[in-house]
């Protein structure tokens, strides 16, 4: 079925539901059939396709979709996709991104499972063992890409890079576990939000005493 292109996210949210939900379902299926390195390369490719190509999403949304998609149970890939066919499609779109997420991984793997002693000499081989190897370095430069991306937006005082950092010492240093540091995260920016309050309210009354 052919989807013609559609210039503004204001624009598609105005054409029919189904119509929404394929072009979602479709985008993820190329997405995940495509990529290869689990939930970080798919946000990367995400964000690729609805930020700098399509322009339906914002660097602050991704930044959204990824504090709430590692705030909350589940596969990451899977949950990023959720988040963004809401964003774009409402619960239409949700669902189809979501199936769009499942559907090629879910034929890859039953597929892979079914052949696996037939196709285990070949992944032994040295060439697909290199190549295995260069998919690896390419993830992990989308991933420091995407990271980087994150941190323009959202460590951008001294606050940002205290959790930042102590987050990295938290996980590297003292193996602490990542649902401990989010928990600790949270509760300083609470105090922080809390504490700037109070000062507001100080500042406040001593300009009315004044």
């Amino acid at each position: 079925m052919a989807v013609e292109p559609v210039s503004s996210v204001e624009e598609f949210r105005r054409v029919s539901p189904f119509r929404r939900a394929w072009v979602l379902f479709w985008a993820y299926v190329r997405i995940t059939s495509l990529v290869i390195g689990g939930g970080y390369a798919i946000i990367a490719a995400a964000q690729d396709e609805f930020v700098r190509r399509r322009k339906w999403l914002t660097e602050d949304d991704v930044l959204e979709m990824i504090t709430i998609t590692q705030t909350v149970p589940g596969i990451l890939a899977t949950n990023s996709a959720i988040y963004v066919g809401w964003r774009i499609g409402g619960y239409a779109g949700a669902f189809a991104a979501m199936v769009g997420s499942i559907l090629p991984s879910l034929v890859i793997i039953v597929l892979i499972a079914a052949g696996i002693s037939s196709i285990q000499s070949t992944i032994d081989t040295p060439a697909v063992q290199g190549a295995f190897k260069g998919i690896i370095g390419c993830i992990v430069g989308m991933v420091i890409v995407t990271a980087l991306k994150m941190r323009r937006k959202a460590v951008v005082n001294l606050f940002g890079w205290i959790v930042a950092l102590g987050c990295f010492l938290g996980l590297t240093v003292f193996k602490v576990g990542p649902a401990w540091l989010i928990v600790c995260a949270i509760a300083a920016g609470l105090a922080k939000v809390t504490a700037d309050r109070i000062i507001v309210r100080c500042r406040a009354k001593r300009e009315e005493e004044r």
